[in-house]
């Protein structure tokens, strides 16, 4: 709490460079195998053998990660959070059904063990001196929009409304853009006329367009809604420590036990106010309303996000999310200026906090939208500038490099660390599918001597081996998603059947709804084209598969 934050860098004379060196190093990689297979066959040869070997264990890592996530959602599923909550509040009824369950032969172990573990985080929470209760909890939504139809910020305001958690103790904070303002206001009225007397206060604003320093996108919205936020929390003298901020997508529908969960976790948790809260997304919410190769994009995202959660020092804030409403002071909100929003206020709080900025793992989750718009090459279309977008945070690695360059707090190998783990992700996600799928076969190829090699002659059979037993993370996403996919009840068995066909798609779907808008995002980065901010159409419509 104590820590003297680090001044942030937001600028450098070689900010340039290290926005164009991921494009650089992607670029290099996909022409190394080209040019060396026709001077160096033997070196394509053992590269290719190595990057099937690193994808193999990436897969055999997805495979445990996601198991271990899945594993973690179910039983977060069967918490009763609101009696754990009660806990919290009353310390005397834990140790007494504490102490009731010790006598007992035959006593839940499983609860025990839970209450056990309750008791002691109560206690460090009270030893330094930072014990609250539930009652003094307030939950805050800045929920942003801009064209998204009625039916979806219905669906997602319903859900908040819903929670086993009391949605009188939740503040929304409804802000449209300007150039959405008639449409906005209308969608904010019919909510507010339906839900508004539901919640703690209903909020409406509206972002406006062309304010300095500002770039249209969701952090400017957000960033504005907060500040209203501030000065109706400073005119309530609601302190901050005790709210919870969520900045939230419009298509975010968040499980019943979301809102249980983060106060159970806000109560037991040190220092807090300055911590992240993350949850898992699901793209689920007309997952059955979209194209095979936009759900398996879809699902992959959600795998991906699954797995990421079991490493905390790997893990990122990453779209709809909860914090404490200091945490969003202290880094100033939501940068307007940059498109990542999510992962560059992480940073930004990791930088102020000099290195210890800890992101709290949320089990119940929270429900998205796949892509989905009114032609399928309009969907195709969208889904591609999606991927490109989120792609595009690697222009977070200059404000990384630089603000690990000027912390002197931060240790050398956490550095490095950090820095070439960036690094490693981005190129891997621009890479890999197009390496793995086409490069095994240039030396041959190419180099027409190099055929007559047993290098040459084994080198496929290789890496179709190393990628073969690598699909066990393919088999993984298949198996969790009969498990966790609702199926509807007209047509289950072809339901069931396409889930399979499906990750058929994979292979496709990873080079030109993966690799290839990462390319392109590195690529614009690498010649100093900027993207702008498009927001994800989110249509609801009938049934395509």
């Amino acid at each position: 709490m104590n820590r003297e934050p680090s001044p942030i860098v937001k600028t450098h004379k070689y900010w340039k460079f290290f926005e164009m060196l991921p494009g650089a190093i992607t670029l290099l990689l996909l022409i190394f195998p080209i040019i060396f297979s026709i001077i160096r066959p033997e070196w394509v040869a053992v590269f290719i053998t190595l990057y099937a070997t690193m994808w193999l264990f990436r897969s055999i890592r997805l495979s445990i990660y996601l198991t271990l996530s899945y594993i973690r959602s179910r039983n977060a599923f069967d918490t009763d959070w609101i009696e754990l909550i009660s806990y919290c509040d009353t310390p005397q009824k834990l140790e007494y059904d504490l102490s009731a369950m010790e006598k007992r032969k035959n006593k839940d172990e499983k609860k025990y063990r839970l209450l056990l573990d309750l008791r002691e985080k109560l206690g460090i929470i009270q030893r330094a001196n930072q014990y609250k209760k539930s009652s003094e909890i307030i939950h805050a939504i800045i929920y942003v929009t801009y064209k998204e139809p009625y039916e979806v910020i219905r669906e997602s305001i319903k859900s908040y409304a819903a929670s086993v958690y009391s949605s009188k103790k939740i503040i929304i904070v409804f802000s449209g853009e300007e150039k959405d303002k008639e449409n906005a206001l209308n969608i904010a009225e019919k909510i507010k006329h339906e839900f508004g007397d539901k919640f703690m206060n209903f909020i409406v604003t509206i972002h406006p367009y062309g304010l300095p320093n500002e770039i249209p996108g969701k952090s400017a919205n957000a960033t504005w809604a907060a500040k209203l936020l501030k000065k109706h929390l400073d005119e309530k003298n609601i302190k901050y420590e005790n709210v919870v901020i969520s900045n939230f997508d419009a298509d975010t529908v968040s499980h019943e036990n979301y809102f249980a969960e983060i106060t159970f976790l806000y109560l037991t948790t040190l220092n807090r106010e300055i911590k992240t809260y993350q949850p898992p997304h699901f793209y689920h919410n007309n997952i059955w309303n979209v194209p095979m190769a936009i759900r398996i994009t879809a699902l992959g995202c959600t795998f991906w996000e699954m797995a990421e959660s079991n490493d905390i020092k790997i893990y990122r804030c990453f779209s709809s999310r909860s914090m404490g409403m200091q945490l969003a002071i202290n880094t100033d909100y939501w940068d307007p200026m940059v498109m990542p929003e999510d992962s560059r206020q992480y940073w930004t709080a990791y930088f102020l906090e000099n290195g210890h900025h800890e992101l709290i793992i949320v089990k119940s989750p929270l429900y998205m939208d796949a892509i989905s718009a009114n032609t399928y090459k309009e969907t195709f279309k969208a889904q591609y500038k999606q991927i490109r977008r989120w792609a595009y945070g690697v222009c977070d690695l200059p404000f990384i490099v630089f603000n690990m360059a000027a912390n002197k707090k931060i240790s050398l190998f956490e550095k490095i660390y950090q820095i070439l783990f960036m690094i490693e992700r981005n190129i891997m996600w621009a890479t890999a599918p197009m390496i793995l799928t086409f490069m095994g076969w240039l030396p041959g190829l190419l180099n027409p001597p190099f055929r007559e090699t047993v290098m040459s002659y084994n080198l496929p059979s290789i890496v179709s081996v190393l990628l073969t037993v690598a699909s066990i993370g393919v088999i993984t996403c298949a198996i969790i998603t009969l498990i966790i996919i609702p199926v509807p009840k007209n047509k289950i068995t072809w339901r069931y059947i396409s889930l399979i066909i499906q990750w058929f798609l994979i292979p496709l779907s990873s080079i030109f709804l993966s690799a290839i808008p990462a390319i392109e995002a590195q690529g614009r980065l690498l010649i100093g084209k900027k993207l702008e901010y498009q927001v994800a159409p989110k249509i609801r419509r009938q049934e395509l598969d």
